[in-house]
């Protein structure tokens, strides 16, 4: 299983340390280009990213999805003083049991 990490140079380091292949990407250009180009390479199993591209990768997810790949999997990493990832989680769990939650 290979993973990839894209974020700034601080972020890949720290997921180079645990084994982890890095694309620097400063801005939201390159990382989305970055990502694209990753995804038509092929072979990495797992994708680690900042949880501030959440929203901006959001297409590029359901593309995949409805296009029924499985991989790669996005692994979005919790930044302090954001919650992005938490939101998108409890939008989803409350479109699964139908009701919206809150906290």
């Amino acid at each position: 299983m290979r993973v990839a990490a894209v974020g700034d140079g601080f972020f890949i380091s720290l997921w180079q340390m645990a084994g982890a292949e890095g694309f620097r990407a400063e801005n939201d250009g390159e990382v989305l280009s970055t990502l694209m180009k990753l995804i038509k390479e092929g072979g990495y199993s797992v994708i680690l990213l900042p949880e501030r591209y959440v929203e901006l990768t959001r297409e590029v997810r359901l593309k995949l999805i409805k296009e029924g790949k499985i991989e790669p999997i996005f692994a979005f990493v919790p930044e302090r003083g954001l919650t992005k990832r938490m939101g998108e989680i409890m939008e989803k769990a409350g479109l699964a049991i139908g009701v919206k939650l809150e906290v």
